[in-house]
């Protein structure tokens, strides 16, 4: 058995550790967990590659099937994930949802198991279903946060939070789809520049835009956007989408200090 195969075995009965559940609890992040082509290493980056790690989460639907969300988070403490509040939306426990570590740009196995997780006290579910221009909508674009517990402390070092700066080169990192493609993949590690940051004007909370040298696509969504290393925002959406992809984002600060993220954290400890 590959470590790969094994990994799925854990996450299966992690997941569905009880008989009678759709099968599609069973086969939870099986096409996750294959093996992908070779690609270059990742160059330097300070510590937000290590410290990346896909999410996925997995919500029965009405009609006695599931959906499930591929997004990506990073670590801020040994055992904690911040990611975005969408990307949780759906479900109720937290053996609905798991982390996957990388080496180098591949997941690997087994999953992180997912204890207790906790969205931002102001996160509005759905919010992304709903249309309505960024700028009308910054009330649940700054609470698109969460913060998933792992079961034990993960192998990479964390990243420090740090806060935000307008017009700073920063790094922004997804584990989404790599292309708008039929033939685009989902699980690689990718690292793009992110540049021309701004903050909305005028009133309402506070949210960024920026710009990336590589489109962020379907999956990226709840990735770190960091500075010298230091996590300082989310993805929380793509601008203006083709195929899922698109080179302009919106960020969601993150405020260790705030009133929202102190709740949060406190509902994982």
């Amino acid at each position: 058995m590959t470590r790969y195969q094994t990994g799925l075995w854990r996450l299966r009965r992690s997941i569905a550790p009880h008989r009678g559940r759709p099968a599609m609890f069973r086969t939870f992040a099986a096409a996750f967990l294959l093996a992908l082509p070779a690609a270059p290493l990742l160059a330097a980056d300070d510590g937000l590659g290590a410290a990346t790690v896909a999410v996925q989460a997995i919500a029965p639907t009405a009609d006695g099937r599931a959906r499930v969300s591929e997004c990506t988070g990073a670590l801020i403490a040994p055992d904690l994930v911040l990611t975005a509040g969408h990307c949780l939306d759906g479900i109720a426990a937290p053996s609905q949802v798991a982390a996957f570590a990388y080496d180098g740009d591949r997941p690997k196995a087994p999953p992180l198991r997912v204890v207790r997780f906790a969205r931002h006290p102001d996160h509005v579910v759905g919010w992304r279903e709903r249309a309505g221009d960024p700028s009308t909508r910054r009330a649940e674009i700054a609470a698109d946060l969460a913060l998933l517990k792992l079961a034990a402390p993960a192998a990479a070092r964390p990243l420090a939070l740090a806060p935000a700066s307008a017009g700073a080169p920063s790094l922004a990192a997804g584990t989404g789809r790599d292309g708008p493609g039929a033939d685009a993949r989902s699980g690689r590690l990718k690292l793009t520049a992110a540049t021309e940051v701004r903050f909305a004007t005028g009133e309402g909370p506070r949210i960024a835009f920026a710009s990336l040298a590589r489109p962020a696509c379907r999956g990226d969504s709840g990735g770190p956007v960091a500075r010298d290393g230091a996590v300082w925002g989310v993805v929380a959406a793509i601008l203006k989408a083709r195929g899922g992809c698109g080179a302009r984002i919106v960020v969601t600060p993150v405020d260790p200090a705030s009133d929202g993220f102190r709740r949060m954290r406190a509902a994982v400890d």
